[in-house]
Order: structure tokens, then C-alpha cells, then sequence
């Protein structure tokens, strides 16, 4: 059976009327009734100990909650009329400074500007799509002339050379070599104790440029002949495109045989031989002053003859033949030397160098009477 429910409220406490008043329990089983006397809390006043009961307000003074004002009540009286509120808001932003007019040419300046940037970039673009086009034909273009002329190049080393090897005469000869007037006396020394007849090319071993004091027109062949001799040649290109052979270098022409020059020792007579030089410390004789001389080793290709040459020590002519050691492996360089054996030496093996008329085997230009 369900119990019957109370209705709690709040209300004002009478402490006096309160004293004899029984209070009750709940319990699990029903109402009980306490053991002990419940604990009041007390609130103390600050003010006053009085307390007073707020009077109500008679229902005559304010209206019943059905008579409230409705939504509309709470919109301003004053704004009545929409069309008005929209008319303020027109005449609020007449009110506001107008813009200037320069602003929309501004404007309109920078976006034709930037219109005609853009255009001028794309121009540019395809100007330079066009050059790269051009360049990268002009190198095709260029690399296939090249390889046209290097072609041509090497056909006329190669017949050049050919030609060269099957000439049995001076006058032969003298077409495919290189200062052809100067060199037709030197032939002639040479060959009056050899036969001018040589074997013939049988292949090409070796063929690449070479650059000589920054000249780019020399190439150095190695070429086997029919009876398996290998010899080395030097060839330069002429502006026609031609090709020369080297005539002294591929001889290695000498004024006279080296071994003879070092055991007869021909007296106050200059002779520009080609030599293999080496600074060296050895002093004798004439030249026992090693303050006042430089000595050099010299030897010759195909000969165990050494001699010494001397140069004045600090001279022009010894700073030159040492700089150009300088720059060679193992200071060890081949090189063209005027030789002179002044009269009445007592070295043996001594000789002074006059000049040097070339740092290599061969004259780039014509050389000095």
C-alpha cells in the first residue's frame, strides 16, 4: 500500500512556537520518533535580532500574467514605418565622404600595367625559346662542320704522310715538309750519308692534336712502317689545310754527329745542336768557379757522349735554361743549344752555350742564321 506522500515547503520558523512542537523521524518501518533532541542551527544577525515579514502586495497593484504585453509592445514607438528605417540608412551613407575618382584611374593603371608585364614577359619568353632554338641549331650546326672538317683534317695527314714515305728524292721530300727553303740545305747534309729512299707506311698507330705555345695547329702522328720500324712525327696545319711533316725533328738533324762534336772538339766554331739538358755540380778547369758559372749536363739522343755546358751564373740566358728545367718532369727538358769550344780550353769535356734557340726539338718560327 503506498503511503501517503506530503507536500514540503519553506516557511518562517517561530522559535517560541516551535518549542513544544514533536518532531518525528522516517524511518525504514514508519515514523520513529527520535532519541535524541534534533540539532537547530542558528543564523545570527548582524544588524538586529528583530525579524520582519514582507507584507504582499495587494493583487490590485499589478496586472495578472495574462495581461502582459506581447512581443510587439517591446519595439521602439518611434520607428514605425520600415521604409523610413531603409530611408535612414540611404541618407546615412549619402553622409560619408565620397571616393575620389583618381583612385579608379589608379586602379586602373596597375592592372593595364600588370596586363602589359605579363604580355611583355610572354614576349620575352618566346624571344628567348627562339634564341635557345637558334643557339642549340647553330651548335649542331657547328659540331657537324667540325666533324666535317676533322675528317677532311685527318684525310690529309694521312695522305700527306703516305706521300711523304714513298718520296725517293730531295725535291720529293721537300712537298710535305714544314719551312721547306730552309731546310733544303740541311737535307742535303744529311743525306749525303744517307739514302733518301725510306720504307714505306704500313699503318697508323697514334694520331692527336697537340698545343704548342698556345698554337692548336700541330698534331703528333705514330706511324709503324712496312718493315715494323716505328717512328714519331710532328706535323703542323697549315692555314690552306695542309699538312707538313716535321723534317728535323723526325731525323733529329744534328750539324754533326754528336759523338764526333764531343771526341774532336772543333774549335771556336757555333753549332745548334739537339740536346737533353740537366742542371748539374760539376766544375773543372775554366770553370772551377761555381760563383761565377752555372754547369749543365748535355747528352744526345742514340750516343753515351756527356759534355758540360756553362753559362755565366745570374745571367738572362742561365735564368731562362733553369725556368724552362723548372717546368719540365724530373727537371730533365729537350732543347736547342748554339754550342761554341773556345780556343785554347783546357776542359775536356767543357763547352760554353751561346744562346738558347729553341726550348724543344723543333723551330716554331724560323730560327736565326
Amino acid at each position: 500500500m503506498a503511503r501517503d506522500e506530503r507536500r514540503f515547503e519553506l516557511r518562517p520558523v517561530d522559535e517560541e512556537a516551535e518549542k513544544h512542537r514533536i518532531i518525528a523521524r522516517i524511518g525504514r518501518m514508519g515514523l520513529m520518533r527520535p532519541k535524541e533532541k534534533p540539532i537547530r542551527l542558528h543564523v545570527p544577525l548582524i544588524e538586529t535580532k528583530l525579524t520582519q515579514r514582507l507584507a504582499n502586495r495587494s493583487s490590485d497593484d499589478y496586472e495578472p500574467r495574462d495581461r502582459q504585453p506581447g512581443i510587439e509592445a517591446l519595439i521602439e514607438v518611434n520607428i514605425g514605418n520600415p521604409n523610413q528605417l531603409e530611408e535612414n540608412w540611404g541618407t546615412q551613407s549619402a553622409s560619408q565622404r565620397p571616393i575620389p575618382f583618381g583612385w579608379f584611374i589608379l586602379v586602373g593603371l596597375l592592372l593595364s600595367g600588370g596586363v602589359i608585364w605579363s604580355l611583355t614577359r610572354v614576349t620575352e619568353s618566346d624571344d628567348k625559346v627562339h634564341e635557345i632554338r637558334i643557339a642549340a641549331e647553330n651548335v649542331l650546326i657547328d659540331d657537324e662542320r667540325e666533324d666535317q672538317e676533322a675528317v677532311r683534317l685527318i684525310d690529309a695527314i694521312q695522305m700527306t704522310t703516305r706521300q711523304f714515305f714513298r718520296a725517293t728524292t730531295i725535291d720529293s721530300l721537300l712537298k710535305f715538309v714544314r719551312q721547306p727553303d730552309r731546310v733544303r740545305p740541311l737535307m742535303e747534309i744529311h743525306y749525303a750519308s744517307h739514302p733518301v729512299a725510306m720504307h714505306r707506311l704500313r699503318e697508323f698507330r697514334m694520331l692527336q692534336p697537340l698545343t704548342l705555345d698556345n698554337h692548336g695547329n700541330y698534331w703528333m702522328a705514330s706511324v709503324e712502317l712496312d718493315n715494323r720500324e716505328k717512328r714519331n712525327l710532328l706535323l703542323e696545319i697549315l692555314p690552306s689545310g695542309e699538312a707538313r711533316i716535321d723534317w728535323e725533328m723526325l731525323v733529329c738533324y744534328q750539324p754533326m754527329k754528336w759523338d764526333d762534336f764531343a771526341t774532336k772538339k772543333p774549335r771556336e766554331v757555333s753549332m745548334d745542336f739537339r740536346v737533353y739538358v740537366q742542371q748539374d755540380h760539376f766544375f773543372s778547369h775554366e770553370f772551377a768557379d761555381s760563383n761565377r758559372w752555372n754547369s749543365f749536363r748535355l747528352t744526345a739522343l742514340d750516343s753515351d757522349e756527356t759534355l758540360f755546358g756553362y753559362v755565366q751564373s745570374g745571367s738572362a740566358l742561365s735564368q731562362e735554361i733553369i725556368a724552362q728545367l723548372q717546368r719540365n718532369p724530373r727537371h730533365r727538358a729537350s732543347m736547342i743549344l748554339r754550342l761554341v769550344i773556345p780556343e785554347g780550353i783546357q776542359s775536356h769535356s767543357g763547352v760554353v752555350v751561346k744562346k738558347l734557340m729553341s726550348p724543344r726539338w723543333l723551330y716554331m718560327d724560323p730560327p736565326e742564321p
